[in-house]
């Protein structure tokens, strides 16, 4: 069996865990909490300025749309299990799907989208 990477290894835990009604991400009995969403990125930049460039502009429309950064862009030291992670890993809450997707969506965003498709290579995961 192949190693999966750091991402994949997290999802098919997440996963397998629900589909066998493990309790280790049970919540606790009483009202639904807000369903929060994130954004996984790991992006690998080219252009080192277009790069800071985006997360100068990118860091205020985040937080308009009520996100949060939970994990600063960094470059992961070492893999100690799996393929290493190839660009700066970095994970961002939203308050809900909704807010999530509105940032992604907004017309704001769009442009400094572009320019990190332009000068980075990115893998980008939105998780519920």
């Amino acid at each position: 069996m192949r190693p999966a990477g750091i991402v994949q290894a997290a999802l098919t835990l997440i996963l397998a865990a629900t589909a066998i009604g493990s309790t280790a991400f049970a919540r606790p009995a009483g009202p639904e909490p807000a369903r929060k969403a994130y954004v996984l990125s790991e992006i690998t930049p080219h252009d080192r300025d277009a790069y800071r460039d985006y997360l100068q502009n990118v860091l205020p429309i985040i937080e308009r749309h009520g996100g949060r950064i939970v994990v600063s862009p960094f470059v992961p030291a070492k893999a100690v299990e799996g393929r290493a992670l190839e660009g700066n890993l970095a994970i961002i809450e939203f308050p809900s799907p909704e807010a999530r997707d509105a940032f992604w969506n907004a017309p704001g965003y769009r442009p400094w989208k572009t320019l990190r498709q332009a000068n980075a290579t990115s893998r980008i995961i939105h998780i519920n």
